[in-house]
């Protein structure tokens, strides 16, 4: 154990209040996310050592040793590092265990908001909507698609999943292709259309980061553009044959710049110092 970074009870679940906070535990989807406090390497008593958290949206084995490096006490990653749920720890055959077990030798404790992120009025899929566009004022509206019942002093329709977002104009979609590359920082993405990109006009659209499946199917009306990380095939395909528009940019990259932009913001004004992971990045690539 390196005493000079771990962290004491007391510590931890101060940090830890501030996270859920910002990023409400009752938010996340319980019924099959694995959220909350996943590994805690705390200690009863301390003396005080300061928190560092280094923030990621996937836990890999780089990211791992990438947190021991810098001297991070706690990781704080998007995505469950425990998923679905883990009978038993084997290094030799699970190299997340392996990551798991040098986490813990370190002293090195794991939080996942994951889908409270999601849902909060402060989450990955409001700053989404907000970022289809350069200018706000053309937005008319922004809902969640699939509501959950706020914490005291949220307004109702600002939290959920998804969000369904209205402009004052339609705006080509080769403009929004532009913005959401901009956004997200990524040179490429897929489209699905019939039009040309300039033609296909946009004054709709229901996005949702990482995967939008599921949280699509709550939508009570059609609109111009599904935005998301990744559809199956039959979905695109009957999307496009409706006269509708997608773009896709692989799921984790809906969610990286987010941290960025927000999250580590977020965070430290809350005087939590942060690292960004620099060896976090989507496991797809273009060639």
């Amino acid at each position: 154990m390196n005493s000079s970074k771990v962290l004491s009870r007391t510590q931890l679940k101060a940090v830890l209040q501030t996270i859920k906070k910002l990023y409400p535990p009752q938010y996340a989807d319980s019924a099959w996310d694995n959220t909350g406090l996943l590994i805690d390497c705390s200690v009863e008593s301390l003396n005080s050592t300061k928190p560092k958290i280094m923030l990621t949206v996937d836990l890999t084995s780089s990211v791992a040793q990438e947190a021991i490096d810098k001297g991070c006490n706690v990781i704080l990653t998007y995505h469950p590092f425990i998923f679905p749920h883990w009978k038993k720890l084997d290094p030799w055959d699970n190299s997340q265990h392996q990551s798991a077990i040098k986490l813990i030798q370190n002293s090195i404790s794991v939080y996942s908001p994951h889908t409270a992120v999601d849902a909060a009025n402060i989450g990955v899929n409001n700053w989404l909507a907000y970022s289809l566009v350069a200018e706000h004022s053309i937005i008319e509206s922004i809902t969640a698609i699939e509501r959950v019942s706020p914490v005291q002093g949220e307004q109702e329709h600002e939290v959920g999943y998804g969000r369904l977002v209205k402009l004052k104009q339609p705006l080509p979609l080769a403009t929004i292709i532009q913005q959401v590359k901009k956004s997200l920082n990524i040179p490429h993405l897929q489209v699905a259309t019939k039009n040309t990109l300039d033609s296909h006009m946009i004054q709709s659209v229901a996005l949702c980061a990482g995967s939008g499946s599921s949280v699509f199917k709550h939508l009570k009306e059609p609109v111009d553009l599904y935005y998301t990380g990744e559809l199956s095939h039959h979905e695109i395909l009957r999307y496009r044959e409706d006269g509708k528009a997608v773009i896709l940019c692989n799921h984790s990259n809906t969610e990286r710049a987010y941290l960025k932009d927000t999250m580590y913001h977020l965070l430290t004004t809350h005087s939590i110092e942060c690292e960004i992971s620099d060896t976090d990045v989507d496991p797809l690539y273009i060639v």
